[in-house]
């Protein structure tokens, strides 16, 4: 038994309706124009053939835009001439005379038979806004922050310098504060002068007007939230034989002193970043190495990592 669903469909159409073949009138009414069209063309040239040259000049005129010399009008064939001037073809773009010839066409005769062409919607003018390349973009991006960067590093130069200004116990340490602002962040160095140690000699108990200055600088650090990084440094001068306590673990010592009393001023641990102690390797005053300035305390707010 044949599978029905798989088998092969096929329609067949027919035309119902038709002229029965040559048997029909249709190419009657084709043949009839035709005949019609050739008779006229045979009149044409008959016509053509038995006029004189003042006639076909006449019939010219008649279908050539013309106006009279004087301005107005005329019916008779010598009054005529035509609008434009000799050697112009008529339509060309040069006029003479005043009376002016219909322009609609001129410029694209297709316009008159298309209408998608006549009626055209009014010039429409886009503009594009200038776009940044991604690189250009990234660097634009950059540059902003930077700019932010740079005017939180000033505000909060500006806050600690005030803070330390508006208390008179610790004016007198403003000079004991050296401000360090750059790109990457801003560094807080408390050092030593001549006739004030912030550190008892060869010790790391922070003096009470070196723990006050701290806790003012922390009070103000501690609305921040940048990573921070403490440095303990030295002089040249050692203590004892250097063998079982150095400098290093001097300026170490100090450097999580002071840590712990930013802490006391409100600075989350987390913050810390990195504290350690350098001795003697990093001196301000290279010319004098056993200088007051050399022994300091560098507190560092990490905008970047350098």
């Amino acid at each position: 038994m044949p599978n029905k669903k798989n088998a092969l469909i096929i329609v067949k159409r027919s035309d119902e309706g038709g002229g029965h073949g040559h048997h029909g009138g249709g190419w009657k009414v084709a043949y009839a124009d035709f005949m019609t069209a050739m008779m006229a063309f045979f009149l044409l040239l008959w016509i053509l053939a038995a006029s004189d040259e003042e006639k076909l000049r006449g019939l010219a005129n008649y279908f050539t835009p013309t106006i009279s010399d004087n301005g107005t009008s005329s019916d008779a064939a010598a009054d005529l001439r035509p609008l434009v001037a000799a050697g112009v073809l008529t339509g060309a773009e040069a006029e003479t005379g005043t009376v002016k010839l219909p322009s609609f066409g001129r410029e694209n005769p297709m316009m008159v038979f298309d209408s998608r062409m006549r009626d055209m919607p009014a010039e429409v003018v886009v503009e594009y806004a200038e776009t940044l390349e991604p690189a250009d973009a990234e660097a634009a991006q950059a540059a902003k922050e930077a700019e932010v960067r740079r005017e939180q590093i000033d505000r909060m130069a500006a806050d600690i310098a005030e803070r330390i200004g508006a208390d008179e116990s610790l004016r007198e340490l403003a000079r004991n504060v050296r401000l360090e602002k750059s790109d990457g962040g801003l560094k807080v160095e408390v050092l030593d002068q001549d006739e004030r140690s912030l550190f008892a000699r060869g010790s790391s108990e922070i003096s009470p007007q070196a723990r006050e200055l701290l806790l003012a600088i922390g009070d103000v650090v501690a609305a921040q939230v940048q990573p921070m990084e403490i440095v303990g440094h030295t002089d040249a001068a050692t203590f004892g034989d250097n063998s079982t306590f150095s400098n290093w673990e001097l300026s170490a010592d100090r450097a999580n002193a002071t840590r712990r009393v930013l802490m006391e001023a409100g600075i989350a641990p987390a913050r810390f970043m990195r504290v350690s102690g350098v001795a003697d390797t990093q001196p301000i005053n290279t010319t004098d190495l056993f200088a007051p300035e050399n022994r300091r305390i560098s507190i560092g707010l990490v905008y970047k990592a350098d």
